[in-house]
């Protein structure tokens, strides 16, 4: 890379995920959920079941996807399902459907230590590499991945990177507009969408920021949700890895060049390089 990725002593990062999406395997079952889950047990002993994520491609140039009207839709016997397995203390997950692996990292207390990309990519690969080697004992056929993706989830919250959302805009000056114009009353809220093609169309970053608080308790903080999204192809010219330190990339330098200074140096406490 050119330059150094920025990072930070003190990073606003509550959750991070890397997902890997795959041609879903014919004759993989609800039931081979559970059998996977027999080979992780002992790291992810925590069990959930959740809806399906739905496939995503990103398209570019004359393949961009066209809207599609809403269609009658036939339940299967078995629809299919999504599994969340998590460690005993519940800050990694490891998610697995008919298509798609997810591992997780969460900042639930807001106390355990935000962990590098160098522990936590590893980990990914190793729960790809089981997945892989449990395909193939149960002749369910090869993992085709087809799509990598890695999100990020910040809070930046009152009291802390603002006091007023008349601050947001030096707040996030890369996204967030100056409301100063408008005078019909006080600026109280705001959400936005910005998307990204990333270079050779390689992939896309989806930026969005939206306003809320922590929970439904009176005391709950009030924050600034800014999710980033990276998510591109996988062919002969780039693989999971390749493809998951692109969205990387994207992500941390994007999230740099559109906070303000103040934030990034004095809250976040900006380090040189990333690790």
């Amino acid at each position: 890379m050119d330059q150094a990725l920025p990072s930070f002593r003190k990073p606003p990062v509550i959750e991070t995920a890397l997902s890997v999406q795959f041609r879903p395997l014919k004759r993989m079952s609800n039931a081979h959920l559970g059998l996977f889950w027999s080979r992780v047990r002992g790291a992810y002993p925590k069990l959930q079941d959740a809806d399906p994520i739905e496939p995503q491609i990103e398209r570019f140039g004359t393949d961009v996807p066209r809207v599609r009207f809403p269609q009658l839709r036939i339940a299967a016997s078995h629809p299919p399902a999504r599994l969340r397995m998590s460690s005993a203390s519940g800050h990694v997950m490891l998610q697995l459907q008919n298509g798609r692996l997810v591992f997780n990292w969460r900042r639930l207390d807001g106390e355990n230590e935000y962990p590098r990309w160098t522990r936590v990519e590893p980990q990914f690969q190793a729960a790809l590499r089981e997945l892989t080697a449990f395909a193939d004992a149960e002749e369910l056929g090869a993992i085709e991945p087809n799509q990598w993706e890695v999100t990020y989830v910040n809070h930046l919250v009152r009291g802390r990177e603002w006091n007023a959302s008349s601050e947001w805009q030096a707040v996030l000056p890369g996204v967030i507009g100056s409301t100063g114009a408008v005078s019909v009353g006080e600026f109280e809220s705001m959400g936005c969408h910005a998307h990204f093609a990333l270079p050779d169309n390689a992939g896309r970053l989806h930026v969005e920021v939206t306003h809320g608080f922590a929970g439904p308790d009176e005391d709950a903080d009030e924050l600034l949700i800014v999710q980033l999204t990276a998510r591109g192809g996988i062919d002969e010219s780039r693989d999971v890895a390749a493809g998951l330190a692109l969205g990387r990339e994207a992500i941390v330098r994007s999230f740099g060049q559109m906070a303000g200074e103040r934030v990034r140096t004095e809250v976040w406490e900006q380090e040189a390089t990333a690790g």
